[in-house]
């Protein structure tokens, strides 16, 4: 029996592994696929001498069209700036940190290492805790509590097996895996919020689904697959088939710009589903060292992005709603009081984006929820 139980291998879960082993608590960890985590490309934290905690607040606010509960984007902002701390963010020459301006934000506030700040933290958190935590791959079919105790059933190929812990961690992703064309991995299908419903929880926001603008339509090899946004603030612009840029505001939400290629398609001026993405007005040099990986994805199928357009269309990138928690990851009941021994962190829970999210604010969550689920769950289980 370990004293905490995390379902879910991407980086919420390891994160909440990490938080965990810290404070001595032991660790099982059910993994099914990283789901999303392996492309977080860059994480939000306010940086520059033009940024602040206040104005992230006030960003991921108006972006969540007053449907964000305010106490988690207060956590969410307030605890990012700690992450300075634990990560080596790329800097300048000067020292300064190098940012990227994410859809939605004020001001560039995107920080990462390497534009591969995902990948990155999952290699180092997992060789930090090797032999430290049990890993198990499966999928977790069912979560039984009795009083303090948690039994977590979970299939193994052909073969079923069980776990126990004093509390759980649920950080499964969300469910976006589910639509026909989608950027996410297929194993992404909403069953963490089932597993949290069935010890009562409740969830909040299920309407919500934020679609990524730019995925790629083709070549075929490459279709799913996310182009980033962040390209717009260096040159990049859309384009209909007949040539014509159509995007007025190149600094609008994701869910904004999602429409308006929407409505090209509707109108006739779309190809084949899809718009074109065009970078070619970004200098060679921004994309050799910022967009490196997509340069180089293309480039596998002869196609150089700095000479010809890329063609994308919306797809569901992100569910914006999931089981209730409250600023300490205690999944909460419908009359607001927690299930006790049950935390979640990540794409799985609801309210930390409203109606629409912060480009750069995916990773963010991850980071600063995954390790306040963590704490907390080991907190919960050496006291009980």
């Amino acid at each position: 029996m370990s004293d905490v139980l995390i379902v879910g291998g991407g980086l919420a879960g390891w994160r909440a592994a990490e938080a965990a082993v810290k404070v001595g608590a032991s660790v099982t960890l059910v993994a099914n696929g990283a789901g999303n985590s392996p492309d977080i490309h860059a994480i939000n934290v306010p940086v520059r001498a033009d940024d602040s905690i206040e104005l992230f607040i006030a960003d991921t606010l108006k972006s969540g069209g007053d449907a964000c509960d305010p106490a988690l984007v207060e956590t969410l902002c307030r605890e990012s700036v700690k992450l300075l701390d634990e990560f080596p963010f790329d800097r300048t020459a000067d020292g300064s940190y190098k940012v990227i301006q994410p859809l939605g934000c004020s001001v560039p506030r995107c920080v990462s290492i390497e534009h591969k700040i995902g990948a990155w933290a999952l290699a180092k958190i997992k060789r930090a805790l090797a032999g430290k935590v049990e890993v198990v791959p499966g999928r977790v079919v069912r979560i039984i509590q009795n009083y303090s105790l948690f039994t977590v059933r979970y299939s193994l190929g052909d073969d079923d097996a069980s776990a126990s812990a004093r509390s759980v961690v649920i950080a499964t992703g969300g469910w976006c895996g589910k639509y026909d064309f989608s950027d996410n991995p297929p194993e992404l299908r909403g069953d963490g919020i089932a597993l949290a419903q069935s010890l009562g929880a409740a969830t909040r926001d299920l309407d919500a689904v934020q679609y990524e603008p730019t995925v790629a339509l083709s070549p075929a090899r490459l279709r799913g697959i996310p182009v980033i946004t962040t390209m717009l603030h260096e040159g990049a612009t859309f384009r209909n088939r007949l040539g014509e840029e159509f995007l007025p505001d190149k600094h609008a939400n994701k869910d904004a710009i999602s429409r308006a290629i929407f409505a090209e398609v509707k109108a006739g001026r779309g190809i084949d589903g899809g718009v074109w993405y065009d970078a070619t007005g970004v200098s060679r040099e921004i994309l050799k060292t910022r967009y490196a990986d997509t340069m180089r994805r293309y480039a596998a199928y002869g196609i150089d992005i700095s000479r010809e357009p890329m063609l994308v269309a919306p797809a569901p990138h992100t569910s914006l709603g999931g089981i209730s928690i409250d600023a300490r990851c205690r999944v909460l009941r419908a009359d607001g009081t927690p299930v006790p021994g049950l935390f979640a962190a990540g794409e799985v829970t609801g309210g930390v984006h409203g109606r629409n999210r912060l480009g750069g604010n995916a990773g963010t969550e991850v980071l600063v929820f995954g390790k306040i689920a963590g704490m907390e769950a080991a907190a919960y289980a050496t006291r009980t």
